[in-house]
């Protein structure tokens, strides 16, 4: 009896060392002169920004994360519990809750908006979810900076205009789009779109939602644009209202962008089919494309072709980036909260790149880097 009990537990410790050498043959570890070399040429850019936080997710593993420079004008440093505002990086989020409700047939993407708003304009009534996404819908923008007029009188100001073009005609960048996409998910939902959000993307971590870029919260930083006749940084202070949150409004710290990343990645939050779905290219009247024809729009995300690759991401406010380079398996995402100059979100976002993968080296990627 004695001996096998000690045969059983030879072979327990020889299976569990085996399971944890496998585990660590699994661990991507970036090696240290890539480690030097992003550390290098992030330190230059953190002179055309305040401050920043970076990650690189390889293969479901961060094999680099860095936080440079300060949080705000009392230089404060940047570390793990800054809260950074997406601005318009949340437009991803949102997409992602939209499609989480057509994975489970509750809209469809051919649904007329008139089914879940109420009172529309009878032309507008025609007009379907996936325009809004897809941001051709023709809709007039509300007044975004004013933030603090009710969303009854900014819908009445707002039916007050006409169409600007017919649905899928263009690509017209609006903020409208997603606040029609809030009204859409909140009626579906029986609740706020930020307890939707919050309940089945971020397992209620109580993640931070606010338009409001005035008002000071503890760890949260802010946008600050350079003044190139004072050569100091201000604090720009906008307050876009809670109708602007789907739009711009979730605010994150890298660690929880990361934590929605892998979701995201492992499934979690929708399948692999729905991502298909969301990422396929939309067929515009009038065609559009960005700097290169490969360039294209998709739903709520746009589709890059820089870097030699296509990849799936987006920006927000000029100064967060995100980009899933799919053939990689790597995710690059880009927080900054200063402006310098030109952006330089998709600009770190390819050089890092090319870094971690030389085939993904741009040659020349002036117009692809601004």
């Amino acid at each position: 009896m004695n001996i096998t009990k000690s045969i059983l537990f030879c072979l327990f410790i020889i299976l569990n060392i085996g399971c944890k050498n496998e585990k660590k043959k699994n661990i991507k570890v970036l090696s240290i002169e890539k480690q030097n070399e992003i550390n290098e040429y992030l330190e230059a850019e953190i002179n055309h920004t305040l401050g920043l936080a970076v990650a690189v997710i390889k293969d479901g593993n961060i094999i680099y994360n860095n936080y440079l420079g300060k949080e705000d004008l009392r230089n404060k440093p940047v570390d793990k519990e800054t809260i950074f505002p997406l601005f318009s990086l949340s437009k991803l989020i949102t997409s992602t809750a939209v499609f989480q409700l057509i994975e489970e047939k509750k809209i469809h993407l051919d649904d007329k908006i008139n089914l879940y708003i109420d009172n529309l304009p009878e032309e507008w009534g025609n007009i379907e979810i996936k325009n809004l996404l897809t941001h051709s819908s023709g809709l007039p923008d509300y007044d975004l900076m004013n933030g603090q007029i009710s969303d009854s009188l900014t819908m009445k100001n707002l039916i007050q205009n006409k169409l600007r073009y017919e649905k899928g005609g263009r690509w017209e960048y609006n903020q409208t789009n997603f606040w029609f996409l809030t009204q859409i998910i909140e009626t579906v939902t029986k609740k706020s779109f930020e307890d939707f959000v919050n309940e089945n993307q971020f397992s209620n971590d109580n993640i931070f939602f606010s338009s409001n870029f005035i008002e000071p919260i503890r760890n949260r930083s802010f946008k600050y644009n350079f003044n190139d006749n004072t050569q100091n940084w201000e604090k720009i202070n906008f307050d876009f209202g809670k109708r602007a949150n789907s739009a711009g409004g979730i605010n994150l710290t890298l660690n929880q962008f990361v934590e929605w990343n892998k979701k995201f990645d492992n499934n979690d939050l929708i399948q692999p089919a729905t991502k298909n779905i969301m990422w396929t290219p939309f067929e515009y009247k009038e065609p559009f494309y960005f700097e290169n024809e490969r360039d294209k729009f998709s739903y709520g995300w746009q589709q890059y072709s820089s870097n030699n690759e296509i990849s799936y991401g987006f920006t927000g406010g000029m100064v967060t980036g995100y980009r899933k380079f799919i053939n990689q398996n790597m995710t690059i995402i880009i927080l900054t909260n200063g402006l310098k100059n030109a952006p330089i979100r998709n600009k770190i976002i390819n050089k890092i790149a090319g870094i971690m993968d030389e085939n993904l080296a741009e040659q020349n990627c002036y117009q692809q880097c601004i």
